[in-house]
């Protein structure tokens, strides 16, 4: 009896079963599909998803490599664990071994159709799994490709095409896909391949709405390379930088956040590194026995040290640097035949320390998918199923070069350190020097004779010792009425014009006043603000009085609160009537008076001037003391006027606002003189 073999086949449950171990999401299956294109000699591939119905989405894949006629279809696509290899041993670029990637067409759609062109020949398939039983085999079902009508037709180009793949997925269910996956989508797929060394190029388009146009973008790296301080490199072409320095921020004594400017350091990855056992070294690249056999390794590409991971500083240094659940600037990629074999080794280094996490690279390494030996890749080729000698030699080599940048980040760090440090003894130094003249102050003050307080403050300061805090935080505090807000206008828009900071937070602002309390953000209440800011002697108070400040509880409640707590000299008034001064705060004394009486009282002439530029150089030289500790540059005082008689100015032409500080003069004029005829109607 002649009995014939039996031959193996494989149903659709297989098939199913074997492409969901395969890949764990749809970008990873269609990564796959692009790498068929590249593995088929295309130098470009287009990508195609249409998700205007996301539950009935359609994806083209076209490329131009050298297609598929029906041998092509019978004796190698349809036949699953092919390993082309076998076929063309001297081809070094073929990602493809286990000859299961055209599973990633099932993974994600239950019906596909191929179209090939190869020698102008084109053929056309389907297949049609839907409604299929479990033990159905599916089949490649030849269809007219005249019927066919893809989408992405000019970049097709059915007529004039010569050779090429174009793959329809049609019923792709992509609802679990998010918009932010969506937008990720090209820096995902930018990581699955080393185009340069492809010498190829992948295309990408997304059509999300009925309305969008089909236009296809290419697909390139995003690496935030400026933002890297150390980087080591088989060739600098595999780095896009556009600048030779970075910038590293620190937070000074004074709380003040200072840059520092560093020009960034780039390597040749070195000829061999230190491993963990003290005195051994091993080659970066050389010959390696594995499975009794000796041969070359190689590992090339680049891996750097991020100067900061927090996104804000980053992006200072390098707008493409992205953070987010979908990419991790902490990555090390390892590839095998310019495809990712392992999208994040790190976890496997060990390594620990500040920096650890600041780790970026791109490292090729083919030793571990040689022809020669067995393949340790995972089915989908996005890990190492068992660890072998190659990769304890990867992991070797990869924990020294990056213990070396880490190192190189350590330095750096002591760098930032010592420059934060000389900083802060310069601030100390001038902390102490501004204690001393207070001091000197309030000696003088309290009736010591100039000698004696001269000698008390300079004893006095160098008591100091260590690390000490002496006032910082210089303060404005305007106490004024509400409808009185256009005087208080003219005063803080003004110091804001000149460089002087303001904030609705109360406690980073250097001009403080609030007219009704809700432009301040502080969940602190408004009367313990104001509280604080009349206590605290490192606040300069300026009382604008009127009538409306006579008939406010809050008002008076400030007033009081500075005469027992200050000396006339610790605040000064600028009253819009003589009459409403409290008796308590000066005895009736102001700094000058206008009239509410009398609208000409409030145009800016030689007196009022005057008396305007010496209230406004008193608060510029209190605020200059923030500068004076930061050694910031002090803003300049405003020139004391110096007016020509009447006569003298008629001769000359000019008037007296032309010997007033323009910017005053201007301010004046829009916040308090424009709107004085809503202020008296009021």
């Amino acid at each position: 009896m002649n009995i014939q073999p039996i031959n193996f086949s494989m149903n659709y449950y297989a098939l199913k079963t074997f492409g969901r171990q395969q890949y764990s999401n749809a970008w990873a299956a269609l990564s796959e599909l692009v790498a068929n294109g590249f593995d088929a000699g295309a130098d470009k591939v287009h990508l195609y998803i249409n998700m205007v119905d996301k539950h009935n989405s359609m994806i083209e894949i076209i490329d131009n490599g050298d297609g598929m006629d029906i041998s092509d279809l019978t004796t190698k696509y349809s036949i699953i664990g092919r390993n082309r290899r076998l076929e063309n041993p001297s081809d070094n670029k073929a990602a493809g071994r286990k000859g299961i990637g055209k599973l990633a067409a099932l993974y994600l759609s239950d019906r596909y159709q191929i179209i090939s062109v190869k020698n102008r020949q084109t053929t056309a398939w389907e297949v049609n799994v839907s409604g299929k039983g479990d033990t159905e085999i599916p089949s490649l079902e030849p269809v007219n490709f005249e019927t066919l009508e893809p989408i992405c037709n000019d970049i097709w180009n059915a007529k004039s095409r010569t050779q090429g793949t174009l793959i329809r997925l049609l019923n792709v269910d992509l609802t679990r896909i998010g918009e932010r996956s969506i937008e990720a989508l090209k820096q995902k797929l930018s990581n699955y391949f080393l185009f340069d060394s492809l010498d190829s190029e992948l295309y990408i388009c997304v059509v999300r709405n009925s309305t969008d146009e089909v236009k296809f973008e290419k697909v390139q790296k995003q690496v935030a390379f400026d933002n890297m301080s150390h980087i080591y490199c088989s060739d600098e072409n595999l780095l896009s930088i556009n600048k030779t320095d970075f910038k590293v921020d620190y937070v000074d004594k004074m709380k003040t956040r200072k840059t520092l400017v560093v020009e960034r350091v780039i390597d040749r990855l070195p000829v061999d590194v230190a491993m963990a056992q003290p005195g051994n070294r091993i080659n970066v690249s050389g010959m390696g026995t594995f499975y009794g056999v000796t041969k070359p390794y190689s590992l090339t590409g680049w891996l750097g040290v991020h100067a900061s991971i927090e996104t804000g500083a980053a992006r200072e240094n390098d707008d493409r640097f992205v953070r987010n659940n979908y990419y991790n600037p902490n990555q090390l990629r390892v590839y095998v035949r310019n495809k990712l074999a392992n999208e994040n080794i790190l976890s496997r280094l060990g390594l620990v320390g500040t920096y650890a996490n600041y780790i970026e690279g791109e490292i090729s390494f083919d030793i571990l998918d040689d022809n020669d030996f067995e393949d340790i890749a995972t089915t989908n080729r996005q890990d190492f199923s068992v660890v072998d000698d190659r990769v304890k030699l990867l992991l070797d080599i990869l924990r020294g070069l990056c213990r070396q940048l880490l190192q190189r980040r350590q330095e750096l760090a002591d760098k930032v350190n010592k420059e934060k440090n000389e900083g802060d003894t310069t601030i100390q130094s001038k902390q102490k020097s501004n204690f001393a003249r207070e001091t000197h102050r309030d000696l003088i003050s309290a009736g010591v004779p100039p000698e004696q307080a001269d000698e008390l403050s300079f004893v006095i300061a160098n008591k100091l010792q260590g690390d000490y805090d002496v006032k910082t935080d210089y303060k404005f505090f305007i106490s004024h009425a509400s409808k009185d807000r256009n005087f208080t206008d003219f005063i803080s828009h003004y110091l804001k014009h000149r460089g002087f900071y303001w904030d609705k937070d109360a406690t980073k602002t250097e001009i403080f006043y609030s007219s009704d309390g809700t432009d301040i953000t502080d969940s602190t209440p408004l009367a313990d603000i104001i509280k604080k800011m009349i206590l605290d002697s490192n606040t300069d108070i300026l009382f604008l009085t009127s009538d409306y400040f006579m008939r406010s509880q809050y008002c008076l409640f400030e007033g009081g609160a500075a005469w027992a707590t200050r000396a006339i000299l610790d605040y000064s008034i600028v009253a819009l009537d003589y009459n409403s001064i409290p008796d308590f705060l000066t005895n009736k004394k102001s700094e000058f008076s206008f009239s509410t009486k009398n609208k000409n009282s409030f145009i800016l002439n030689e007196q009022n001037y005057s008396n305007l530029v010496i209230v406004l150089n008193r608060i510029i030289s209190h605020l200059n003391k923030n500068r004076q500790q930061k050694g910031e540059q002090e803003v300049s005082l405003i020139s004391e006027p110096s007016f020509d008689d009447l006569v003298q100015m008629k001769a000359l032409g000019k008037e007296p606002k032309d010997y007033m500080d323009t910017d005053v003069y201007t301010y004046w004029q829009t916040y308090v003189i424009d709107q004085l005829d809503n202020y008296f109607e009021s």
